[in-house]
C-alpha cells in the first residue's frame, strides 16, 4: 500500500511491495523530451535525412510490453534512435484466484548505430544508454524484485528490406551498469525482505522489429 503524498510523489510505506510505475514522472518526461529534441534539431544541419518508427514484436510476448522506437539518419552510415517500453500489467495465475505474476517495467533508451552498407539496410552495430524501472514477481517464485537500473549497452543485428518503406529487423544486445532494488515476499503488497545495490551485466534488446522508414 502507499502512504502520504510528499512533494508531488507517493511514498511507499514500510513493508509494502505495491508497485508505482513512475516515482518521478517529471524526470522521465524531461529526459525523453530532451533526447527527442536532439533527434529533431541535429539532423536539420544535414541533408537527405531519413526517419524511422518501429516496434518490437518479442516485447509483446513478454507479458504485453508496449514499446516503440523512433530514429533518424545522420549520414549514410549512421543513425540515432530513442526507444521506450512500458508494461503496467498484472495477471492472475491459471487456476488460482489469489496468486499473481507480473513483469512490470518502464524504460527509456537512446543511442547510435553504425551501418557498414547503408543506413536502415543490412548489418548494424550499436551502442546506447538506458534507464529502467522494474517490478517483477510471481514468475519463477513468489519473491518479487522492485527497483531501478541504469547502464550502457551494445547491440548487433540485421535489417531486411521488404519494400521501399517496410523493413524487418533482427537484433540482440547486452547491457551493463548498476541497479538499486528491493525484494518482497510476494507480488502484491508483500513484506520487504532486503535492499541491495550491485553491478550487473545482462542480455537486452532482443528484437524482431517491424520498421517503417520515410
Amino acid at each position: 500500500m502507499w502512504g502520504r503524498k510528499r512533494k508531488g510523489r507517493l511514498v511507499q510505506m514500510e513493508g509494502a511491495g505495491c508497485f508505482l510505475i513512475i516515482n518521478n514522472m517529471r524526470t522521465a518526461i524531461k529526459s525523453l523530451s530532451a533526447t527527442a529534441l536532439l533527434l529533431i534539431m541535429f539532423p536539420a544541419f544535414v541533408s537527405a535525412q531519413k526517419w524511422s518508427v518501429a516496434t518490437n514484436l518479442l516485447d509483446y510476448a513478454n507479458f504485453i510490453t508496449v514499446n516503440a522506437e523512433a530514429g533518424v539518419s545522420l549520414h549514410k552510415h549512421w543513425s540515432l534512435a530513442i526507444e521506450g517500453r512500458y508494461n503496467p500489467f498484472q495477471f492472475r495465475k491459471a487456476g488460482n484466484t489469489s496468486d499473481f505474476l507480473h513483469n512490470k517495467t518502464l524504460s527509456i533508451a537512446a543511442g547510435a548505430r553504425y551501418w557498414p552498407f547503408f543506413v536502415y539496410s543490412g548489418f548494424y552495430y550499436g551502442a546506447r544508454m538506458q534507464w529502467q524501472r522494474f517490478n517483477t514477481g510471481g514468475i519463477v517464485s513468489e519473491r518479487t524484485f522492485e527497483g531501478d537500473a541504469i547502464g550502457l549497452g551494445v547491440n548487433f543485428g540485421y535489417t531486411l528490406v521488404v519494400t521501399k518503406h517496410l523493413n524487418i529487423e533482427f537484433g540482440i544486445g547486452l547491457w551493463a551498469g548498476g541497479t538499486d532494488f528491493r525484494s518482497y515476499s510476494s507480488p502484491v503488497c508483500g513484506k520487504r525482505l532486503s535492499s541491495e545495490r550491485k553491478a550487473f551485466i545482462a542480455p537486452d534488446d532482443i528484437q524482431i522489429n517491424i520498421q517503417y522508414t520515410f
